[in-house]
């Protein structure tokens, strides 16, 4: 009998403890879930990581940082050796090539042509850097500093 009492004693209050703790764990949920797009390798990916693919998501404040794939852009003017804008009216975006740009030969950078760029969202620099950078003149430093966002160019091939 005193062995029965025993275990009543300290069987009642575990099993109570194991029941408020499976009760609690179903209750938690996990993490908060982000929107997220499933690639091809089946498994999901936050949206902030995918490519932005608008030349409109490039000119936002919070694309800097983020990678940008913009497919079938038109070449608006050429400024410079390595820069160019590309777009139309005020959805145009200011691109700089990178030094070591990996480049089509049938890619062809002239004002009409069409082209696919892939690169880097930046912060525009102040005009005065960007003219001693890239040999841009005054007005372009200065649109590019309104735009506050650039397109750094890794990859650039001829739209298919």
């Amino acid at each position: 009998m005193a062995r029965q009492r025993n275990v009543v004693r300290l069987g009642v209050p575990g099993l109570v403890v194991a029941v408020l703790a499976i009760v609690a764990l179903w209750r938690v949920s996990g993490p908060a879930t982000t929107p997220s797009v499933v690639g091809t390798t089946g498994r999901a990916a936050p949206l902030r990581s995918l490519p932005l693919r608008q030349i409109a998501d490039v000119l936002a404040a919070n694309a800097v940082g983020r990678q940008a794939s913009l497919e079938n852009v038109s070449v608006q003017a050429v400024t410079g050796p390595r820069t160019f804008w590309i777009g139309e009216g005020a959805e145009s975006a200011f691109v700089v090539l990178d030094p070591d740009v990996k480049r089509s030969p049938d890619a062809r950078i002239a004002p009409g042509a069409r082209v696919t760029l892939l690169g880097l969202v930046r912060p525009a620099p102040a005009p005065e850097a960007a003219m001693r950078q890239w040999s841009i003149d005054s007005a372009t430093a200065g649109s590019l500093q309104k735009r506050g966002t650039y397109l750094h160019a890794t990859e650039i091939r001829p739209a298919l």
